[in-house]
């Protein structure tokens, strides 16, 4: 007993350095998360590399040069950050209910008369007109069935889910600069095509014009040539359009002015991948954002079941507390009874009947957990589904490029072989110009597969949710 009496008298003086312990914490945990721009891994939006140097210089991008443009600027990425750290600091407060609290109180109640009680016919004031109260608390949950534990779990989760939804953003971006990127350089091989054809054609169209002031070829050849040379000229003109709309779309999903100069290097070239659907299969399992948001979910519907289900067990608390009261404010004085107290309590609470309530809660828990893992498999497959759509385009494209290869090079030796004989007139104007038009044709085919292979790598890249790391041939 003295042993306890002498623990209460210390006790008002524990509790106040536990509060400062707390509140320096408090403080010093506050610092990471204040505003001001220090906030670790927010991206600037104003941030992005310069397209050319200070002395006019300009500088060509490389596609990772795009991406990181891309990935600085994007406002949905800034938001996805923000929501992340968000959600950190969520799962940090809910970690915290299961830490001690300390908690302080101050009261004063003014009465009209003072209370009084008649002891042996003797009026006794137990307490006067005025009355002062100033306590301490301390609280520390002891036992709430695995409530706050599941409920801190849950909150991680949604800083998982958060995490995801930042990596799937990026996945997004990423797919839409390859693209753009790839469609680019397409169109600037394009336009130097059309470039080319028109030189050829000028050419052609120089050989027949002294054949025919010579008298070895007729009007109607001339005529021909220039036509074609004519529509040529459109072409390149259709190209250059196609190749500002492409520079503008690339500058959009960069976020830079669409008037921007585009200047890049060229990375169309011929790739491989020692990859089978199978391996691309698991890769996506791993990989893919989708799916790991669909399992985290999962996770969390079970927490939330546990939750449902604390409600069937009692929650206990230790509580400690100290309290003054007096006549005057400062609580310095009571004449009436203690001056001051100091208790300790372990509470427990248990709800024995409240209609069903607890477990019409848990079978809902139960349902929506299982709607969780269909929906986890409902993703799994449609992830899947555009794995192998993304194979079968990529496989289509590496048989398109091989086979616009072969005709580009029958298509080159065609012209040649027609050109030189048109020369020695072994061949008429028209044979000559369809040669011609063929050897563009196929080398507008041969660019453009290379541009379709690579974007449907991109787009495979997209479907596992990892970079494949393809090998130049």
């Amino acid at each position: 007993m003295k042993i306890i009496i002498k623990l209460f008298n210390y006790l008002p003086s524990l509790l106040l350095m536990a509060f400062s312990v707390v509140l320096i914490s408090g403080l010093a945990g506050a610092g990471p998360a204040t505003a001001g721009g220090r906030a670790t891994g927010i991206i600037n939006p104003a941030s992005g590399r310069p397209a050319s140097t200070a002395r006019g210089h300009v500088t060509k991008l490389t596609l990772h040069d795009c991406i990181d443009i891309a990935l600085s600027q994007n406002l949905t990425l800034l938001q996805r950050q923000y929501q992340q750290q968000a959600a950190h600091l969520d799962a940090s407060a809910t970690w915290k209910e299961m830490l001690p609290s300390l908690s302080t109180g101050y009261s004063y109640t003014g009465r009209r008369d003072a209370a009084t009680v008649v002891i042996f016919g003797h009026s006794v004031t137990i307490s006067g007109h005025d009355d002062y109260r100033w306590d301490i608390n301390l609280k520390q949950p002891v036992f709430y069935g695995g409530l706050l534990w599941n409920r801190y779990k849950a909150a991680s989760i949604d800083a998982d889910l958060a995490v995801l939804a930042l990596s799937q953003a990026k996945n997004d971006i990423i797919r839409e600069v390859k693209v753009s990127f790839y469609q680019v350089l397409k169109d600037i091989k394009l336009v130097d095509e059309a470039k080319a054809a028109i030189t050829r054609l000028e050419a052609q169209l120089s050989d027949v014009q002294e054949f025919f002031n010579a008298g070895l070829s007729p009007r109607t050849d001339l005529l021909q040539s220039q036509v074609e040379l004519s529509r040529g000229q459109l072409d390149l003109v259709k190209a250059r359009h196609e190749l500002e709309i492409a520079r503008n779309r690339l500058n959009l999903v960069l976020r830079r002015p669409l008037n921007m100069q585009v200047v890049l290097m060229d990375e169309l070239h011929e790739t491989d991948l020692n990859l089978s659907l199978q391996d691309l299969y698991q890769a996506a399992m791993t990989g893919r954002p989708e799916i790991l948001q669909a399992e985290k979910i999962v996770d969390k519907a079970g927490r939330q079941v546990r939750i449902a289900r604390s409600e069937f067990f009692p929650k206990v608390d230790f509580t400690a507390s100290y309290s003054k009261e007096g006549v005057t404010p400062d609580v310095s004085d009571n004449p009436y009874g203690d001056h001051d107290a100091a208790q300790v309590m372990l509470n427990a609470t248990w709800e024995l009947f409240s209609w069903g309530k607890s477990r019409n809660r848990v079978a809902a828990s139960e349902l929506r957990l299982r709607e969780a893992k269909t929906s986890l498999q409902d993703v799994m497959d449609h992830v899947k589904f555009e794995v192998k759509n993304a194979f079968m385009l990529w496989k289509d494209a590496q048989e398109g490029v091989r086979v616009a290869k072969s005709s580009l090079r029958h298509a080159q030796e065609d012209y040649e072989l027609n050109r030189a004989r048109y020369r020695q007139q072994l061949a008429s104007n028209t044979d000559t110009l369809d040669a011609l038009s063929r050897l563009t044709q196929a080398r507008s085919d041969y660019f453009s597969s290379l541009a379709l292979a690579l974007s449907a790598i991109a787009q495979l890249e997209y479907a596992v949710g990892k970079e494949l790391n393809p090998v130049h041939k």
